[in-house]
Formats: structure tokens, C-alpha cells, sequence
């Protein structure tokens, strides 16, 4: 296979048409609209995309697939309108965030009701893989919201450590997308040891794209991005380039990233003089080689599945994602 490009577009359209539908299943709420502009907010609907390809990989696609595809993104999208209020973020993707265009309030009742929605498509499945499939699908959901609140009291000790960010970016990023790629499997008719392969997968493609994401923070495209450079800075998030630099650079170095992170208030000149010291100590190097490092961890995963379109397409989408500028 060679157009991956219109292989995924053909996908990402079936993954957008079975969001369009699951808004017939909140039709009568109040909070229709609002589901629908989050939908609207876009995304690369990388997990729905991970979760075909994951049964295409040792199956076949069929409307279960799809189903559970579409779960796993509305599942997402809940947490980043919950993640966008406890971050006080104001655009997502470009745009207006659900809590400022609607109140805090009705942001919350938003992301309640998209957890339910996702239940609801999920549900659609059939009875033969459903108790398999919702345990999944229920332990992603548990190991999401343990990696956000390891997420927030890691911002707030000052013993923050690399274990323990990856512990958290495991669980909050991993997670799902792990989850995605065990559903897939499942669902296409893999083995337990493929549904496990797949799930392994996704989880190290997960942390990759965590990593990779922190670094995008400072160096990459803003208008691309969705939100402004060094959010995570001015947040005084212990991510990877913090932790990374805290581990290696010398004192006098690394005094610059401390003095910003202990101001009240950080300004766009300590946002460009953290991310100058992490060029020149050779942080951004770092996080590149660890994004390779639990690539090939994800890549060795799918060696032992059969050779076949879908497998040809994980690949792609790995090298795609840790390829990526936004």
C-alpha cells in the first residue's frame, strides 16, 4: 500500500460521519449544541484511527470497530473539555474553549454527558465482545483520569521525578490510546497475544507523542498548535524538557528554568529564556532521541502480527506522529 494518505482520509470520514450520528443520541438535551461544537474543534482523530487500523491489523473492519472508534474519541474530547478547565485554557485547536464561550458549569455537565455519549456508542457493539470491550474501555477511562490528577500534583512538589512523569504521561496520554489499540484488536477478531501487541502499541506510541508534545510546546508551529508557546512554562508544568534539564544541565543553567518557574507571573521573554537554555543544553536533542527510543519500543510490538494492510498502516501512523510539527 502506497496512499496512506487517502487510506486514513477514507477512515477519519467513516470516524466523522459516526460522531454526526451519535448527536441523535443526545438530540432532546439542552447540551446538544455544545457537543457538537467540540466535535466541530476538529482534532487528528488519531485514537478512532488507531482503533481501525488496530482490527484491521488482525481482522477486519465492521461496524463494532467503528462503534468503539468512535467512543474512544468522544472519550477524549470529554477529557480535554474537562483538561481545558483545570489548565484555565482559553482556545483549543484554534478555537474558543467550551468553558469560556458557555461557563465552567455548563463546561462540566458538557464533558459528563460526552462520558455517557461514549458509553452509549460503545454499546452499540454486539453482545459478543461487549463485557470484554467495556472492561477495556472502563480501565482506560480509570487510568485517565489517575494520569490528570498525577498530572496536577506533579506541577506542585518540588521532588518531581523522570519516573514518575512517565508513570503520569503513561496513564494520562498512554492509556487511551492503549485502550484504542486493544479495542481494535478485539474487535477485528484478534488473539489475546495480538490484543495485547496492539495494546503495547499504542501505549509507547502514547508516551512518544506526550514527549514529543511537551517539546512542540516551545518549538513548534503556534498557529498550527492551537494554543500559545509555552503554555506549559507559564502553567510551571515539570514536564520532560523541565525534568530532563533538571537531570543534566549544570546549576548556573539550569538556575534560568528555576528562576522563571518560581516567579508569580512568567513572562514571554522567561518563556524564550527557558526554551534558549534547553537549545543549548541539549534538551530538545534529548526528547527527539526518547520519542525514537519509545517509537521503536511501539514498532517492535507489531513484529509479530501478520503482514497486512493494516499493520502497514500502524507503521505510517507512527512515523506520522513522531514526525509531526503541531
Amino acid at each position: 500500500m502506497k496512499n496512506f494518505t487517502e487510506y486514513f482520509e477514507q477512515r477519519r470520514l467513516m470516524v466523522e460521519s459516526e460522531l454526526e450520528g451519535s448527536l441523535e443520541l443526545v438530540a432532546d438535551s439542552p447540551l446538544e449544541g455544545n457537543i457538537e461544537y467540540v466535535f466541530s474543534m476538529g482534532g487528528k482523530r488519531v485514537r478512532p484511527l488507531l482503533t481501525i487500523l488496530a482490527a484491521e491489523a488482525v481482522g477486519k473492519f465492521n461496524k463494532d470497530v467503528l462503534h468503539a472508534a468512535a467512543a474512544i474519541e468522544i472519550l477524549h474530547n470529554f477529557t480535554l473539555v474537562h483538561d481545558d478547565i483545570m489548565d484555565n485554557a482559553d482556545t483549543r485547536r484554534g478555537k474558543t474553549t467550551v468553558h469560556v464561550t458557555s461557563g465552567v458549569n455548563t463546561a462540566i455537565l458538557v464533558g459528563d454527558l460526552m462520558m455517557a455519549l461514549a458509553y452509549d456508542c460503545l454499546e452499540k457493539c454486539s453482545k459478543e465482545h461487549l463485557r470484554e470491550g467495556l472492561q477495556i474501555f472502563n480501565e482506560g477511562v480509570k487510568q485517565v483520569c489517575d494520569g490528570q490528577a498525577l498530572d496536577e500534583s506533579l506541577s506542585k512538589v518540588d521532588g518531581a521525578t523522570m519516573p514518575a512523569y512517565i508513570d503520569m504521561i503513561s496513564k494520562k496520554t498512554g492509556a487511551l490510546l492503549m485502550a484504542a489499540g486493544k479495542l481494535g484488536g478485539l474487535l477485528g477478531g484478534g488473539t489475546s497475544k495480538e490484543i495485547d501487541l496492539l495494546g503495547n502499541f499504542g501505549l509507547n506510541i502514547g508516551i512518544a507523542f506526550q514527549i514529543l508534545d511537551d517539546m512542540l510546546d516551545l518549538e513548534g508551529d503556534v498557529e498550527r498548535f492551537g494554543k500559545p508557546r509555552g503554555l506549559d512554562i507559564i502553567e510551571k508544568k515539570k514536564n520532560y524538557l523541565f525534568l530532563k534539564a533538571q537531570q543534566s544541565l549544570d546549576e548556573k543553567r539550569f538556575e534560568v528554568v528555576n528562576a522563571a518557574y518560581r516567579k508569580s507571573s512568567i513572562s514571554e521573554t522567561d518563556v524564550v529564556s527557558v526554551r534558549d537554555t534547553y537549545r543549548d543544553g541539549g534538551i530538545f536533542n534529548a526528547a527527539k532521541n526518547e520519542v525514537a527510543d519509545y517509537t521503536v519500543r511501539a514498532l517492535e510490538s507489531l513484529k509479530m502480527l501478520k503482514e497486512s494492510d493494516g499493520k502497514d498502516a500502524l507503521v505510517e501512523l507512527a512515523n506520522s506522529l513522531v514526525q509531526r510539527k503541531f
